[in-house]
């Protein structure tokens, strides 16, 4: 991980969950770290600053963004070039999940699977595009790591928040044409990886209207975000010719 110390990367999605893990190490390893949220946290940016300081290699940095907005979107990175001039990595993390049906009659059922499909895939592809921007123009070595689910393997039946696994096969379809676009422009310094974790312990399901959470939990194995964050430095650590393009991740004892 030497190699990317002083390095910059965009996250999205960094003020909790999965985001946030992968920001904390990513600084543990320090690299300086713009965290792209719609909600930034006072308290969590005071501990991701704490730690920056305390690597002394890296900074952090929250930008409050609405990224499916193309307009908030295009000033985020242009002031994000007009400070950092490139960037070297981008983790797709954002991500939301609704519990309802697609077939679903409720009122607000399609403003809620809209919502879906704009942040878990319309958003990451347009943030992608402007990232991959910023990497280019480093004209160094830079990697796209995608965070979709096991979801976008597999559709275990009956399906929960049905929506969300068509955003995450959308998702995998998406890195291996940007990997594709990159190999077909002779592109040989950007890598792209997707990472697909099983059930993890987040709190996207408690934004998404599920009760009882923690019976939720207690009744099958799940990962921490932060075992998505050693697998994304894992990724980054790989030699240079070296692309993951797909890593599996699933707690011991998942039943699909």
């Amino acid at each position: 991980m030497d190699k990317w110390k002083g390095k910059t990367a965009i996250v999205t999605g960094a003020s909790s969950g999965i985001g946030k893990a992968v920001s904390l190490e990513l600084l543990n390893h320090g690299m300086t770290v713009i965290n792209l949220d719609r909600n930034v946290d006072e308290t969590s940016v005071k501990e991701f600053e704490k730690i920056a300081k305390q690597k002394g290699d890296g900074e952090y940095f929250a930008r409050k963004c609405e990224i499916t907005d193309m307009k908030a979107l295009k000033e985020t990175f242009q002031w994000i070039e007009e400070n950092f001039s490139n960037v070297r990595v981008h983790v797709n993390c954002a991500g939301v999940a609704h519990n309802l049906n697609l077939l679903s009659e409720q009122d607000d059922a399609t403003e809620r699977i809209n919502n879906t499909i704009d942040v878990n895939f319309k958003a990451a592809v347009n943030v992608t595009r402007e990232a991959f921007r910023l990497i280019k123009k480093s004209e160094d070595y830079g990697m796209i790591i995608n965070v979709a689910s096991l979801f976008g393997h597999i559709i275990p039946y009956p399906i929960v928040g049905n929506v969300y696994a068509a955003t995450k096969f959308a998702m995998r379809a998406f890195s291996e044409i940007v990997r594709q676009e990159l190999v077909a422009s002779g592109c040989e310094k950007i890598r792209v990886s997707n990472v697909s974790p099983g059930t993890i312990k987040t709190n996207v399901r408690v934004t998404g209207g599920w009760d009882n959470m923690e019976e939720f939990y207690e009744q099958r194995p799940f990962l921490e975000p932060k075992e998505i964050g050693d697998a994304i430095i894992y990724l980054l650590s790989t030699p240079y010719n070296v692309n993951v393009t797909e890593l599996t991740i699933r707690p011991v004892g998942e039943k699909f």
